[in-house]
């Protein structure tokens, strides 16, 4: 199953780079990143890597307690790695990197790290979802998203009660696999106030940063404006959340096309061939920093905090 894995991984990624030459060429692809002032790209790159230490400091509240404390910068070549490779492997397979990651560095067990990053992923459901929401009901709503926004922000903590209930309910029944999984998710779900809050802000500011960033970075590769590529931002990170070809290629690049010839603008100074070659600059962004920063965690001498093995 690995080496079959792997394989897929290889010939996805060849048949990218064949199908980018056949259609555009490598040297007109790349062009697009010409027309990008160098602070610009600077200034995006930095926001892409903000969003790790996001995303590491929202791991590091959920599993701290009395008697575990997981600092940031411990967690951080975590992130790096599973983003890794969740980016390398077929239909989201990379993900189970996270609980083997968590095991070898602070031996986590699998009953924990499994429902938890279950946990962290319904957070981020939720958030995305809410966005779109946002986005969608602006043109008729106004500034009332603001308040949508605002009570949207603060609906989590309902599931503390309900938390409560659903745990009493399945603990009963906690002798089938399938309740005692789920009983499993609702008590990795945080029962204080302020967890909730802290992951609840953590989340909206890391989906925050990356719709806004790969907005700009698609408005900046062609004539739309940034509140015209702001829904395919959010297309092509929902798309991130499911499962697909190794990298996402081909699922990323029909989400972010899509929303762009959606957006309502006018796409008369823009080619089909443009908006496609668009998405796919803006997914090698992605995968060249996700490349990129699994080469330095792999490279840090083994007498680091974390394992390097995987």
């Amino acid at each position: 199953m690995k080496h079959r894995s792997a394989l897929i991984s290889v010939l996805t990624f060849l048949s990218v780079i064949v199908a980018v030459q056949a259609i555009w060429g490598w040297d007109t692809l790349l062009s697009f990143w010409s027309t990008i002032p160098t602070n610009a790209v600077i200034f995006f790159t930095l926001l892409y890597w903000f969003s790790y230490l996001v995303r590491s400091y929202r791991i590091s509240i959920y599993f701290n307690s009395p008697r575990i404390q997981l600092p940031t910068k411990v967690v951080l070549p975590i992130v790096i790695k599973q983003t890794f490779w969740a980016n390398l492997l077929p239909a989201k397979a990379g993900e189970i990197s996270f609980p083997i990651l968590m095991k070898k560095a602070f031996s986590t067990p699998y009953s924990h790290s499994v429902p938890a990053l279950l946990v962290l992923r319904l957070f981020d459901a939720y958030v995305l979802a809410s966005i779109a929401v946002a986005i969608f009901s602006f043109p008729m709503a106004g500034v009332w998203v603001l308040a949508w926004l605002l009570v949207s922000f603060f609906i989590p903590l309902v599931g503390i009660s309900l938390r409560r209930q659903l745990i009493g309910l399945t603990y009963k029944h906690r002798a089938r696999n399938k309740v005692k999984f789920i009983w499993q998710i609702l008590t990795n779900i945080p029962d204080s106030k302020k967890k909730l809050l802290r992951m609840t802000a953590l989340s909206w500011l890391n989906w925050g940063i990356k719709i806004f960033l790969f907005a700009a970075l698609l408005a900046s590769m062609t004539p739309l404006l940034i509140e015209q590529t702001t829904i395919a931002a959010l297309f092509g990170e929902v798309s991130g959340m499911l499962p697909g070809l190794p990298g996402g290629f081909g699922s990323y690049e029909a989400a972010v096309s899509f929303g762009l010839m959606s957006s309502g603008a006018d796409l008369s100074a823009v080619s089909s061939k443009e908006i496609v070659a668009a998405a796919l600059n803006s997914h090698f962004f992605i995968l060249f920093n996700s490349i990129f920063g699994a080469m330095i965690v792999f490279m840090l001498p083994k007498k680091s905090t974390i394992e390097t093995s995987l």
